[in-house]
């Protein structure tokens, strides 16, 4: 809007006139309304767009409007154009935009990159995200996956989890076939412990085939060579120690012995093959300094 003040002397007539006070007049700017309005209506457009497109009625390929709204705002320059995403592994970008509801050159007019970070974080296989929108239309994604850890058995189905016990549902049991398997209830929880204990001993590490989850207060190991190994409620970092010694001195894990049980701190009961399995049937024991 344009403000143009008059001069006293060119408004003057004659001596009647000279004391004429000033006068402003307004003339509108043809140009600038027209901005407006246009700006407006194109504001108005890209909300409907936008509704349209977070509804999914633009997302049918067999719609005859599908892509206006990404043909739309990249007129403006607010199409997803540039979009950079970091941190994958096992999942694909795909499956990093229809998360946030984003496809290569839909609209970012209303983007919020608070909000898809939020989103992102409440997916399963996702520990941790950063999403940030450069303007008019680049984004720059980074995830971080949660990492396949072990495999939990439950009910009859197998569950990809990663440490913390978090199911990663878009992973296959039967691709990861080199995880530990554990199973029973609270063994997603409490893996994590048990094989940072199990680390400390390598060797016996490699040969643990699976773990049950016992009452959900203790484990039992389960070897490849069918050797089970009870271990104790409490104080599983100086069983393992246990059953490494006996190990290094005397192989027993490679003897003829079904069981070996460590719940006891003075004392290791063995079952021999040969021996029948049956509960009235005493074990092996030998006393432990």
């Amino acid at each position: 809007m344009l403000r143009v003040t008059g001069d006293a002397h060119d408004m003057a007539d004659g001596d009647d006139t000279a004391d004429a006070p000033l006068v402003s007049t307004r003339r509108p700017n043809a140009l600038s309304g027209t901005l407006a309005r246009f700006g407006a209506v194109s504001f108005l457009a890209l909300t409907i767009l936008h509704g349209l497109e977070t509804g999914g009625h633009l997302q049918d390929p067999r719609n005859p409007l599908y892509g206006i709204s990404g043909n739309v705002a990249g007129y403006f320059g607010y199409a997803a154009r540039d979009i950079a995403i970091a941190g994958l592994e096992h999942q694909t970008a795909n499956a990093v935009l229809s998360v946030i509801g984003v496809r290569p050159d839909s609209p970012l007019v209303f983007f919020d990159a608070t909000r898809a970070k939020r989103i992102l974080e409440n997916v399963d296989w996702v520990e941790q995200a950063s999403v940030r929108r450069l303007h008019p239309n680049r984004l720059e994604i980074e995830v971080v996956e949660r990492k396949p850890y072990a495999v939990w058995q439950r009910g009859g189905a197998h569950y990809v989890i990663d440490r913390t016990g978090v199911a990663l549902s878009t992973l296959s049991a039967s691709d990861h076939g080199d995880l530990m398997i554990v199973t029973g209830e609270g063994a997603n929880e409490g893996v994590f412990e048990l094989v940072n204990h199990l680390e400390d001993y390598q060797r016996l590490h490699s040969q643990v085939k699976a773990a049950a989850r016992v009452g959900q207060r203790r484990w039992t190991l389960y070897l490849h060579s069918g050797v089970k190994v009870a271990l104790p409620e409490h104080g599983i970092a100086p069983a393992l120690a246990k059953l490494d010694a006996l190990q290094r001195q005397y192989g027993v894990l490679e003897k003829a012995v079904t069981l070996i049980d460590l719940r006891l701190q003075d004392r290791v009961a063995i079952r021999l093959e040969n021996e029948e399995e049956v509960a009235d049937k005493p074990l092996q024991v030998s006393s432990w300094q």
